[in-house]
């Protein structure tokens, strides 16, 4: 009787590799972090929900995503929370202006599922697809002449660990760029200018304007999501705590060394820096393109959608406002991931 030896193919063979990188056993800490992510992110929902920043859609939508960034590492939940808080903040500045300006625009902005799904999702998924695949969190592992990090991940998952890492940031840089920009932008006293006609005025609120304003503020907005993500890193913290104390051991306190802490500092803040400047500008100019801007004559204002006393001002209305979110967004984070192994061998 002849007998068939089955041998392992390539596949079969990554598949099972891929198998032997997934952690065996979830972590007590990961557990604890999880349940303690859940609490927060109930509350934080609530909170949004009685003061109008979120609708019921909205707060439940914010809840899945927090809880699920909380799940994945603190930095991720604190740089998505952060994310969230400062934009609610920010909306509730010039509340009456912007009344004034933009059609639907109120004191607490209320966001629904669309906007926080827009401006979450892809980053969410990201870090969810890190920790399965990668394990946890931790700093950079690849480049950098002068720090030395050591890892037993195989090359292939490292190269993807500080991937996702730079798509979260430059997902969530992005996402606050934006989001300041068109919050603080339009108090702006001078006019903004249409970024495909930079010699043009427009109304302030109108899809592609920009300011000089908005763009410094989308520029320290995605900074401070990359410095966050950056001072958060685990062990970073401890790492700050040595230097001001140099009794305490780090290895009692699980601490990176400072050029480790400086570089994921620096790289991170940069990342911040282009996703929010670059991002925002992307943004802009799907807005001025290919989503339509209104004007409603009778209300002096922006209008969101075209109405009997409304003047179409731009765009050709391809594309909502949150799907352009969307667009910009995944296409800033898809630059980071593809620019991420030279910039880790620059910097």
């Amino acid at each position: 009787r002849t007998q068939h030896h089955h041998y392992p193919t390539s596949t079969s063979l990554q598949s099972s590799s891929i198998l032997t990188a997934l952690p065996a056993a979830v972590p007590a800490t990961d557990i604890v972090r999880t349940v303690i992510g859940i609490i927060l992110a109930r509350r934080i929902s609530n909170s949004g929900l009685k003061k109008k920043s979120l609708d019921q859609s909205g707060a439940l939508s914010a809840f899945i995503v927090a809880s699920l960034s909380l799940a994945t590492s603190w930095r991720n939940g604190i740089t998505l929370l952060a994310f969230y808080w400062t934009s609610s903040k920010l909306t509730r500045v010039g509340s009456k202006i912007k009344g004034k300006l933009e059609e639907g625009a109120t004191e607490g902005g209320e966001r629904g599922a669309m906007q926080v799904f827009a401006c979450s999702l892809i980053g969410v998924i990201c870090a969810c697809i890190r920790r399965i695949f990668v394990g946890s969190d931790g700093p950079l592992r690849l480049g950098g002449s002068s720090v030395v990090t050591t890892t037993t991940l195989p090359t292939t998952f490292a190269i993807l660990g500080d991937q996702l890492t730079l798509t979260y940031v430059a997902f969530f840089a992005c996402c606050a760029g934006d989001t300041w920009a068109s919050e603080l932008g339009v108090l702006s006293k001078s006019l903004p200018r249409l970024i495909i006609k930079p010699w043009k005025k427009v109304p302030p609120g109108t899809n592609g304007g920009i300011s000089a304003v908005g763009l410094g503020a989308s520029a320290a907005g995605g900074m401070l999501m990359g410095l966050l993500h950056g001072v958060f890193v685990p062990g970073g913290i401890a790492s700050l705590m040595l230097l001001f104390n140099n009794n305490l051991a780090s290895s009692a306190l699980s601490a990176i060394s400072p050029a480790q802490l400086g570089r994921e500092v620096l790289v991170l803040t940069f990342v911040g820096f282009m996703g929010g400047f670059g991002g925002s500008l992307l943004d802009s100019l799907l807005g001025a393109t290919v989503q339509a801007t209104y004007y409603d004559d009778e209300t002096k204002k922006i209008a969101k959608r075209s109405g009997p006393t409304t003047t179409k001002v731009g765009g050709w209305g391809f594309l909502s406002n949150e799907m352009v979110n969307v667009v910009s967004t995944a296409m800033s984070a898809l630059v980071a991931a593809l620019l991420a192994r030279p910039l880790l061998n620059w910097i």
